[in-house]
């Protein structure tokens, strides 16, 4: 539990695709320079906030938590309802667990793209499909809620 192993490293990785120093993207995200240099160095979690405002400005938010970078190219149009089915079924899980059963539509839209990045990954072969939706999100995100 925590920050997934490795989110501070991909986080730099992606800023510096983006070409952002630690000021603008910390800006981008709504925080300040320290919180992204804490972030990056996995002193503390980054917010669902920050994470959906990167993830608008070109930050692979599948690629920050799971560690696998985005592709759906290969996929057919089939696989691809499959996917989105899924990644919606699984937001509608994670906002049951949520003590008051709701989801802001910026925490909505985050986990959408969480979940539609992790179910690619399943329809590609790479990630188990097996995976209960509770034990993944405890074991991936819970902290980044807060």
């Amino acid at each position: 539990m925590g920050i997934p192993s490795g989110l501070g490293l991909r986080l730099k990785e992606e800023r510096k695709r983006l070409k952002l120093s630690q000021t603008e993207l910390a800006q981008v995200g709504g925080v300040g320079r320290l919180a992204q240099s804490q972030y990056e160095s996995e002193v503390t979690a980054p917010t669902t906030r920050y994470l959906s405002a990167i993830g608008v400005a070109g930050i692979d938010l599948a690629y920050l938590i799971l560690g696998t970078k985005s592709e759906t190219g290969s996929l057919t149009t089939e696989q691809m309802d499959r996917v989105e089915k899924k990644a919606f079924e699984w937001v509608e899980v994670y906002a049951e667990a949520q003590a008051d059963k709701r989801l802001s539509a910026e925490t909505r839209r985050f986990m959408y793209q969480i979940f539609r990045s992790f179910w690619v990954q399943v329809e590609l072969g790479k990630l188990p499909a097996d995976l209960d939706p509770k034990m993944f999100m405890s074991q991936q995100i819970a902290n980044l809620n807060k």
